[in-house]
Protein backbone atom coordinates (compact mmCIF):
# COMPACT_ATOMS: atom_id res chain seq x y z
CA UNK A 1 0.00 0.00 0.00
CA UNK A 2 1.13 3.61 -0.73
CA UNK A 3 0.08 6.62 0.34
CA UNK A 4 0.06 9.31 -1.81
CA UNK A 5 -1.29 12.97 -1.36
CA UNK A 6 -2.17 15.16 -4.37
CA UNK A 7 -1.78 19.06 -4.23
CA UNK A 8 -4.44 20.49 -6.20
CA UNK A 9 -8.22 20.26 -4.95
CA UNK A 10 -10.33 21.52 -6.89
CA UNK A 11 -8.44 21.24 -10.19
CA UNK A 12 -9.56 19.19 -13.16
CA UNK A 13 -6.43 16.77 -13.30
CA UNK A 14 -5.87 16.34 -9.88
CA UNK A 15 -9.59 15.70 -9.00
CA UNK A 16 -9.01 13.01 -12.02
CA UNK A 17 -5.97 11.16 -11.07
CA UNK A 18 -7.22 10.80 -7.06
CA UNK A 19 -10.50 9.12 -8.70
CA UNK A 20 -8.22 7.13 -11.13
CA UNK A 21 -5.71 5.55 -8.19
CA UNK A 22 -9.05 5.45 -5.66
CA UNK A 23 -9.90 2.20 -8.48
CA UNK A 24 -6.94 0.84 -6.82
CA UNK A 25 -7.95 0.43 -2.90
CA UNK A 26 -5.36 -2.31 -2.19
CA UNK A 27 -2.77 -0.61 -3.62
CA UNK A 28 -3.01 3.22 -3.02
CA UNK A 29 -4.41 5.50 0.18
CA UNK A 30 -4.65 8.83 -1.43
CA UNK A 31 -5.65 12.07 0.29
CA UNK A 32 -5.93 15.46 -2.06
CA UNK A 33 -5.48 19.21 -0.24
CA UNK A 34 -5.87 22.57 -1.88
CA UNK A 35 -2.24 24.40 -3.08
CA UNK A 36 -4.58 27.68 -2.00
CA UNK A 37 -3.45 30.09 0.95
CA UNK A 38 -0.74 27.80 3.14
CA UNK A 39 -3.98 25.15 2.81
CA UNK A 40 -1.13 22.27 1.75
CA UNK A 41 0.63 23.20 4.75
CA UNK A 42 -1.52 21.58 6.67
CA UNK A 43 -1.30 18.15 5.58
CA UNK A 44 1.10 16.19 7.45
CA UNK A 45 3.34 15.13 4.55
CA UNK A 46 5.22 12.02 6.84
CA UNK A 47 2.76 10.04 6.15
CA UNK A 48 2.85 9.65 2.69
CA UNK A 49 5.47 8.27 -0.04
CA UNK A 50 4.75 10.16 -2.41
CA UNK A 51 3.28 13.56 -3.07
CA UNK A 52 2.25 14.91 -6.53
CA UNK A 53 1.86 18.74 -7.22
CA UNK A 54 -0.26 20.21 -9.43
CA UNK A 55 -0.04 23.72 -8.41
CA UNK A 56 0.34 26.34 -10.79
CA UNK A 57 -1.42 28.95 -12.98
CA UNK A 58 -2.81 27.69 -16.21
CA UNK A 59 -1.41 29.47 -19.26
CA UNK A 60 -5.33 31.13 -19.93
CA UNK A 61 -5.67 33.73 -23.20
CA UNK A 62 -4.98 37.08 -22.82
CA UNK A 63 -2.15 37.10 -20.11
CA UNK A 64 -1.13 40.76 -19.46
CA UNK A 65 2.30 41.92 -18.63
CA UNK A 66 1.00 42.90 -15.01
CA UNK A 67 0.40 38.97 -14.24
CA UNK A 68 3.95 38.27 -14.24
CA UNK A 69 5.09 38.34 -10.88
CA UNK A 70 1.86 36.31 -9.69
CA UNK A 71 2.83 33.62 -12.45
CA UNK A 72 6.55 33.57 -11.13
CA UNK A 73 5.08 33.37 -7.51
CA UNK A 74 2.97 30.63 -7.95
CA UNK A 75 4.41 28.50 -11.02
CA UNK A 76 8.01 29.31 -9.73
CA UNK A 77 8.57 30.36 -6.00
CA UNK A 78 5.26 28.23 -4.62
CA UNK A 79 6.27 25.08 -6.40
CA UNK A 80 9.64 25.35 -5.11
CA UNK A 81 8.73 25.74 -1.97
CA UNK A 82 6.33 22.99 -1.71
CA UNK A 83 8.56 20.60 -2.98
CA UNK A 84 11.34 21.53 -0.67
CA UNK A 85 8.22 21.35 1.85
CA UNK A 86 8.09 17.86 0.86
CA UNK A 87 11.19 16.82 1.10
CA UNK A 88 11.94 18.18 4.72
CA UNK A 89 8.87 16.08 5.79
CA UNK A 90 10.07 12.39 4.61
CA UNK A 91 8.56 12.22 0.99
CA UNK A 92 10.31 10.11 -0.95
CA UNK A 93 9.27 10.79 -4.09
CA UNK A 94 7.79 13.52 -5.64
CA UNK A 95 6.14 14.06 -9.23
CA UNK A 96 5.94 17.74 -10.69
CA UNK A 97 3.34 19.02 -13.30
CA UNK A 98 4.81 21.18 -15.43
CA UNK A 99 3.98 22.08 -19.23
CA UNK A 100 4.79 21.78 -23.00
CA UNK A 101 5.15 25.03 -22.89
CA UNK A 102 8.75 24.81 -21.12
CA UNK A 103 9.42 24.38 -24.93
CA UNK A 104 7.50 27.43 -26.45
CA UNK A 105 3.76 28.58 -26.82
CA UNK A 106 4.16 27.09 -30.46
CA UNK A 107 6.92 24.41 -30.50
CA UNK A 108 6.88 22.88 -33.93
CA UNK A 109 8.04 19.36 -33.50
CA UNK A 110 9.92 18.82 -30.18
CA UNK A 111 12.31 15.82 -30.86
CA UNK A 112 15.22 17.00 -27.70
CA UNK A 113 13.17 16.94 -24.56
CA UNK A 114 16.48 18.81 -23.13
CA UNK A 115 16.30 22.03 -25.49
CA UNK A 116 13.81 24.36 -23.67
CA UNK A 117 12.54 27.33 -25.33
CA UNK A 118 10.02 29.63 -23.26
CA UNK A 119 8.86 31.86 -25.07
CA UNK A 120 6.26 33.62 -22.95
CA UNK A 121 6.73 34.23 -19.11
CA UNK A 122 4.21 31.49 -18.18
CA UNK A 123 6.37 29.15 -19.62
CA UNK A 124 9.25 30.60 -18.62
CA UNK A 125 7.72 30.71 -15.02
CA UNK A 126 7.09 26.73 -14.97
CA UNK A 127 10.46 25.87 -16.85
CA UNK A 128 12.25 27.70 -13.49
CA UNK A 129 9.17 26.01 -11.36
CA UNK A 130 10.41 22.54 -12.67
CA UNK A 131 14.17 23.33 -12.80
CA UNK A 132 14.44 24.03 -9.23
CA UNK A 133 12.78 21.02 -8.55
CA UNK A 134 15.42 19.06 -10.01
CA UNK A 135 18.27 20.54 -7.86
CA UNK A 136 16.74 19.05 -4.38
CA UNK A 137 16.82 15.15 -6.35
CA UNK A 138 19.02 13.03 -4.48
CA UNK A 139 19.14 9.49 -3.14
CA UNK A 140 16.44 10.02 -0.77
CA UNK A 141 14.00 12.64 -2.70
CA UNK A 142 13.32 11.36 -6.03
CA UNK A 143 11.82 13.81 -8.41
CA UNK A 144 10.02 13.28 -11.80
CA UNK A 145 8.81 16.22 -13.60
CA UNK A 146 5.76 15.38 -16.44
CA UNK A 147 5.61 17.79 -19.30
CA UNK A 148 2.58 17.33 -21.06
CA UNK A 149 0.87 18.71 -24.02
CA UNK A 150 -3.37 19.62 -24.35
CA UNK A 151 -4.92 17.59 -21.67
CA UNK A 152 -8.59 16.99 -22.87
CA UNK A 153 -11.31 14.62 -21.16
CA UNK A 154 -14.97 15.04 -19.71
CA UNK A 155 -15.62 17.90 -17.91
CA UNK A 156 -12.42 19.58 -19.01
CA UNK A 157 -11.74 23.05 -18.99
CA UNK A 158 -9.82 25.42 -21.64
CA UNK A 159 -9.18 24.84 -24.96
CA UNK A 160 -10.59 21.92 -25.98
CA UNK A 161 -14.26 23.50 -24.72
CA UNK A 162 -13.48 26.48 -27.56
CA UNK A 163 -12.74 23.97 -30.27
CA UNK A 164 -15.89 21.85 -29.34
CA UNK A 165 -18.45 24.75 -29.83
CA UNK A 166 -16.78 25.70 -32.76
CA UNK A 167 -17.24 22.08 -34.21
CA UNK A 168 -20.92 21.98 -33.44
CA UNK A 169 -21.48 25.39 -34.83
CA UNK A 170 -19.70 26.00 -38.36
CA UNK A 171 -20.50 24.77 -41.45
CA UNK A 172 -16.90 24.64 -43.00
CA UNK A 173 -13.51 24.32 -41.77
CA UNK A 174 -10.11 24.55 -43.40
CA UNK A 175 -8.84 20.51 -44.02
CA UNK A 176 -5.29 21.93 -43.19
CA UNK A 177 -2.87 19.36 -42.16
CA UNK A 178 -1.05 20.16 -39.10
CA UNK A 179 0.28 17.88 -35.91
CA UNK A 180 -0.99 18.28 -32.74
CA UNK A 181 0.31 16.59 -29.39
CA UNK A 182 -2.69 16.12 -26.78
CA UNK A 183 -2.92 13.67 -23.96
CA UNK A 184 -6.35 12.21 -22.74
CA UNK A 185 -7.37 12.31 -19.19
CA UNK A 186 -7.58 8.70 -18.38
CA UNK A 187 -3.78 8.33 -20.60
CA UNK A 188 -2.20 10.77 -18.56
CA UNK A 189 -3.93 9.35 -15.01
CA UNK A 190 -2.53 5.75 -16.42
CA UNK A 191 0.63 6.95 -17.07
CA UNK A 192 1.41 8.69 -13.64
CA UNK A 193 0.18 5.21 -11.75
CA UNK A 194 2.86 3.68 -13.81
CA UNK A 195 5.70 6.00 -12.89
CA UNK A 196 4.51 5.97 -9.41
CA UNK A 197 4.87 2.18 -9.44
CA UNK A 198 8.19 2.34 -10.54
CA UNK A 199 9.16 5.32 -8.55
CA UNK A 200 10.82 6.86 -11.71
CA UNK A 201 12.96 9.69 -12.16
CA UNK A 202 13.35 12.41 -14.70
CA UNK A 203 11.76 14.76 -17.11
CA UNK A 204 8.64 12.78 -18.86
CA UNK A 205 6.71 14.11 -22.14
CA UNK A 206 3.64 11.55 -22.46
CA UNK A 207 1.00 11.73 -25.02
CA UNK A 208 -1.61 9.97 -26.61
CA UNK A 209 -0.34 7.47 -29.49
CA UNK A 210 -1.49 9.52 -32.23
CA UNK A 211 -0.44 12.52 -33.78
CA UNK A 212 -3.54 14.94 -34.81
CA UNK A 213 -4.46 17.60 -36.47
CA UNK A 214 -6.79 20.68 -35.29
CA UNK A 215 -9.16 19.46 -38.67
CA UNK A 216 -9.49 15.66 -37.44
CA UNK A 217 -10.51 16.99 -33.85
CA UNK A 218 -13.40 18.93 -35.20
CA UNK A 219 -14.03 15.90 -37.54
CA UNK A 220 -14.05 13.93 -34.65
CA UNK A 221 -16.46 16.17 -31.98
CA UNK A 222 -18.63 17.06 -35.39
CA UNK A 223 -19.02 13.20 -35.81
CA UNK A 224 -20.07 12.53 -31.94
CA UNK A 225 -22.34 15.34 -32.23
CA UNK A 226 -24.14 14.42 -35.76
CA UNK A 227 -22.53 17.49 -37.25
CA UNK A 228 -21.90 17.62 -40.66
CA UNK A 229 -19.34 19.71 -41.76
CA UNK A 230 -17.75 20.62 -45.22
CA UNK A 231 -13.86 20.29 -44.93
CA UNK A 232 -11.97 22.50 -47.85
CA UNK A 233 -8.49 22.94 -48.89
CA UNK A 234 -9.21 26.20 -50.46
CA UNK A 235 -8.55 27.97 -47.64
CA UNK A 236 -5.21 26.39 -46.75
CA UNK A 237 -2.86 29.26 -49.08
CA UNK A 238 -4.05 31.58 -46.37
CA UNK A 239 -3.38 29.97 -43.53
CA UNK A 240 0.16 29.21 -43.93
CA UNK A 241 1.20 32.83 -43.76
CA UNK A 242 -0.80 33.66 -41.53
CA UNK A 243 0.08 31.32 -39.18
CA UNK A 244 3.67 33.27 -38.96
CA UNK A 245 1.78 36.39 -38.66
CA UNK A 246 -1.14 36.39 -36.18
CA UNK A 247 -1.51 34.63 -32.88
CA UNK A 248 -5.12 33.16 -33.71
CA UNK A 249 -4.07 31.44 -36.58
CA UNK A 250 -0.76 29.87 -34.82
CA UNK A 251 -2.60 28.80 -31.53
CA UNK A 252 -5.39 27.00 -34.02
CA UNK A 253 -3.08 26.02 -37.42
CA UNK A 254 0.42 25.78 -35.97
CA UNK A 255 2.63 22.53 -35.57
CA UNK A 256 2.89 21.32 -31.60
CA UNK A 257 3.78 18.54 -30.83
CA UNK A 258 6.39 16.19 -29.22
CA UNK A 259 7.53 13.78 -31.49
CA UNK A 260 6.32 10.65 -31.01
CA UNK A 261 9.54 8.10 -30.12
CA UNK A 262 9.72 10.90 -26.58
CA UNK A 263 6.19 9.38 -25.58
CA UNK A 264 7.60 5.66 -26.48
CA UNK A 265 7.20 4.64 -22.34
CA UNK A 266 5.78 1.08 -21.17
CA UNK A 267 5.05 0.70 -24.93
CA UNK A 268 2.40 3.00 -25.00
CA UNK A 269 0.59 0.77 -23.02
CA UNK A 270 -0.48 3.71 -20.65
CA UNK A 271 -2.61 5.02 -23.54
CA UNK A 272 -5.38 2.79 -22.66
CA UNK A 273 -7.89 4.88 -24.88
CA UNK A 274 -7.41 5.80 -28.78
CA UNK A 275 -8.11 9.28 -30.13
CA UNK A 276 -11.23 8.45 -31.60
CA UNK A 277 -12.28 6.97 -28.13
CA UNK A 278 -11.33 9.56 -26.37
CA UNK A 279 -13.47 12.00 -28.35
CA UNK A 280 -16.44 10.18 -27.98
CA UNK A 281 -15.95 9.73 -23.72
CA UNK A 282 -15.62 13.39 -23.79
CA UNK A 283 -18.35 14.55 -25.86
CA UNK A 284 -20.72 12.07 -24.73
Amino acid sequence: MQDILIIGKGSYIGESLKKWLEAYPEDYHVEIVSSMEGAWKKADFRKFDTAIDFAGIAHINNIKEEMKPRFYKVNRDLSIEIAAWAKQHGVSYFIFFSSMNVYGDYCDNITDRSKTNPTSFYGDSKLQGDLGIQKLADDKFRVAILRPPFVYGKGCTGNYNGVSRIAKRTPIFPDYKNRKSMIYISNLCEFIRLIIEDRAIGVFTPQNKELVSTADLVREIAKCNGKNIWFLRIFNWIIKPAVKRTRTFRRAFADDCYDLSLSDYYGFKYCLVDFEESIRRTEN
